[in-house]
């Protein structure tokens, strides 16, 4: 509960070093040189302050003004307790970032024409299961990507934590009791976005991080940036 603290009160105060930077902040022609620079020396303070206090093991940041990197630069270390530091090139796992960014992709692909949001999952993904067959027949894409599955939000969760991988998870859904009717309710679902995600990109042939790359992070030349969970 402190780090949440921590994070936030740092999170609070690198969002005001950098607002100077924003053109909402302040007019282009008020930008200057100058003020970037001394806003970019109370950011870099405050991420080594973070990082101190404990709020957070290691940390990078990444600062982007008119189309170019104007400050770019790791700290801390990657693990508590090892020597191995963070640096720009430093690559972390994004947790629940990762929902609009597979959002982004299923989008490219619905423009493909590949799948739709309304395609049934049963048609793009035969295997998967719900516990309950009129859910299962139904499902779309869409339905897992609105959190309306009648999934509970933790489903799969547990299995993740002690080493299950991905396609047993979603295989053991069937297993799980639903927590509302179909459609019925909202619940934040990790995998069952995460079926969503992957039974879009069935009909490609390719798996999901190869399509990932393809769709986004290529075209944007995210070269260190994967879908990867390794």
């Amino acid at each position: 509960m402190g780090l949440g603290r921590n994070f936030r009160r740092w999170g609070m105060r690198a969002f005001i070093a950098v607002m100077v930077l924003s053109p909402h902040a302040a007019s282009a022609d008020t930008i200057t040189p100058e003020r970037i620079t001394a806003a970019l020396s109370k950011l870099e303070l405050l991420a080594e302050g973070v990082v101190a206090d404990g709020g957070v093991p290691g940390l990078a940041i990444g600062v982007v003004h008119d189309d170019k990197v104007v400050f770019l630069k790791g700290f801390g270390h990657r693990e508590a307790g090892k020597p191995e530091a963070v640096d720009a090139d430093t690559v972390f796992q994004i947790a629940s970032l990762s929902k609009p960014v597979s959002a982004t992709i299923v989008a490219a692909l619905v423009s493909d024409g590949v799948a739709s949001w309304d395609s049934k999952i049963a048609d793009l993904d035969p295997a998967f299961r719900l516990s309950q067959p009129y859910p299962t027949s139904e499902l779309t894409v869409r339905d897992l990507f609105a959190h309306r599955s009648g999934l509970p939000g933790t489903a799969g969760d547990d299995l993740e934590d002690i080493g299950y991988d991905r396609a047993e998870i979603l295989r053991r859904l069937r297993f799980v009791s639903p927590s509302s009717s179909f459609r019925a309710g909202y619940s934040y679902s990790n995998f069952g976005l995460t079926e969503g995600a992957v039974a879009a990109a069935k009909p490609t042939g390719k798996p999901w991080e190869e399509i990932a790359n393809e769709k986004l992070y290529r075209p944007l030349g995210m070269a260190s940036t994967s879908s990867r969970h390794a």
